[in-house]
């Protein structure tokens, strides 16, 4: 997922020119089978005119060489950066899903 450099995913496709999105951290994530995948965890924050929200994203490689499967796993209206940021740590390291 990240190449040799540390060069984090290009996320260009995902964001428009006024959203933002903060790498939360890279782990070991557990799917709703029980397997365990690398993942990088990011949030996101959007906003189109008026309207803003966020997502909690996981990021992991596809099957496909070179390609990346990108999973939302949470969405809230605002800013909510921070408590998503706290979800998808909590949800690593197993105390909820």
């Amino acid at each position: 997922m990240l190449d040799s450099a540390g060069t984090p995913p290009d996320l260009t496709l995902l964001l428009g020119p006024h959203d933002a999105a903060e790498f939360v951290a890279f782990c070991e994530w557990r799917d709703r089978l029980g397997r365990c995948a690398p993942s990088l965890l990011y949030v996101t924050l959007h906003r189109r005119g008026a309207e803003i929200w966020t997502q909690a994203i996981r990021i992991l490689p596809d099957r496909r060489p070179g390609h990346l499967t990108i999973h939302v796993e949470r969405i809230r209206d605002g800013d909510e950066r921070a408590a998503l940021r706290d979800w998808l740590l909590a949800a690593a390291s197993g105390m909820r899903r």
